[in-house]
């Protein structure tokens, strides 16, 4: 009599278990191969991760380069603002046919709103204007000297020479600004010096107080 029940040949034999696969304890279900692995393959495929590294890599680059940028401007403008308020002292000093202190003092004032924005004071802007007189030989000399804020020795007359004849003169302006980085700390100051001549536009010789005109 046969049974309703009908059996395999290919499973005759063996126990319950053997057609299952053992799970690894170190492995995720239904993955192929160790949790950690599989951990790493995806920080490795995951591209914010790598956006996230190269930004944090580039960025001190880039916060060099914006900071040396900032640098370069300011000390571009500087040099700009000094230039222009050297020519605008030599120029206003021209205009007169006589000079007193405090007219020198207007036209220094008139030179700081020139370097505006810029801090100027007694420690950071010199200016040196000399009225420069000529003998006959040419040679120039000084007739008279203004000074203000940080100024420091005498400047060589020997670049006013040729420029004028006997009995003329000029107006030589020397002014040096102490441009401080924004970077203080890190970046030392530079110093910019300009020299600016003009001749007297009224009268051969300016004088200043009643002397050298």
């Amino acid at each position: 009599m046969t049974s309703g029940l009908s059996t395999s040949p290919s499973g005759a034999g063996r126990p319950p278990s053997a057609g299952l696969r053992r799970a690894t304890p170190w492995a995720c279900p239904g993955s192929r191969g160790p949790a950690w692995l599989l951990g790493i393959k995806r920080l490795i495929g995951d591209q914010w991760g790598v956006a996230a590294v190269e930004f944090a890599l580039t960025l001190p680059i880039m916060i060099t380069a914006l900071l040396g940028t900032v640098e370069i401007a300011n000390l571009v403008k500087s040099y700009g603002k000094a230039v222009s308020a050297a020519q605008t002292v030599a120029d206003l000093t021209a205009q007169s046919s006589a000079l007193s202190t405090a007219q020198m003092d207007s036209i220094r004032t008139a030179a700081q709103r020139v370097l505006d924005p810029l801090v100027t004071n007694t420690g950071n802007l010199g200016i040196d204007v000399i009225s420069v007189g000529f003998d006959a030989a040419g040679t120039p000399s000084q007739l008279w000297r203004y000074q203000w804020g940080a100024v420091s020795g005498s400047p060589s007359l020997a670049g006013a020479t040729g420029l004028g004849a006997l009995g003329e003169s000029v107006i030589m302006v020397r002014l040096s600004y102490v441009c401080v980085p924004v970077l203080h700390h890190i970046v030392p100051s530079k110093t910019f010096t300009e020299l600016s001549y003009t001749r007297p536009r009224l009268v051969r010789k300016i004088a200043l107080n009643g002397v050298g005109g």
